[in-house]
């Protein structure tokens, strides 16, 4: 199992496939398992994977539990080989999160992409490669649906407290680290741990 993550990354809409080798150590990140025994009040479930689909033009997608297809309002922890890489959130189903739109084509010839996208879309096709497991643990935030009158319209808004969950989350990741996950801040660092 990969300790040492490496992948391969271009400058941003630099026309042309120079690549830099990134690299960032696992070792001292946290095991999911053992963060979530210690944290029982988080209540995460593994519920979806990063599987190889060459039909897809990023060549990969993210498939979850019959069941988790349709749920919003998404908190997650993103793991490699059971690392916590980060922890996130979704406002839409997981399957529909946007790493796939982080193609190489769309970053070094368009430069259309975020940085979250690209790093990780180039993060799970090396792994895929590698035959590293790349896993979402997973819990639906609360949410509501209220009927609203607007301008003589009837609406029906969601709201959910999933945002301020999902500070929650990564400030308790933060302690029990004691600093972020390497998944956080500057995606662009060649070496980090």
């Amino acid at each position: 199992m990969t300790e040492v993550l490496k992948f391969k990354t271009t400058k941003k809409r630099s026309g042309k496939y120079d690549y830099t080798t990134m690299e960032w150590d696992l070792t001292e990140q946290l095991d999911v398992r053992e963060f979530l025994k210690k944290n029982p009040e988080f209540q995460f479930k593994k519920v979806g994977k990063v599987v190889k689909n060459i039909k897809k033009t990023c060549s990969f997608e993210i498939q979850v539990l019959p069941g988790w297809e349709n749920k919003k309002f998404i908190l997650y922890l993103l793991t490699v080989n059971g690392k916590i890489l980060k922890g996130g959130k979704s406002k839409n189903p997981l399957p529909q999160r946007t790493y796939g739109a982080g193609t190489e084509i769309n970053w070094t010839m368009k430069g259309s992409p975020s940085d979250t996208n690209y790093v990780y879309s180039q993060i799970f096709r090396q792994c895929l490669e590698n035959g590293d497991n790349i896993e979402f643990y997973c819990l639906q935030a609360p949410y509501n649906v209220n009927e609203f009158n607007i301008f003589g319209e009837t609406k029906n808004i969601e709201t959910s407290p999933y945002e301020e969950m999902e500070s929650v989350l990564n400030k308790k990741l933060i302690d029990s680290l004691g600093r972020k996950p390497i998944g956080e801040g500057n995606l662009m660092e060649q070496f980090k741990k």
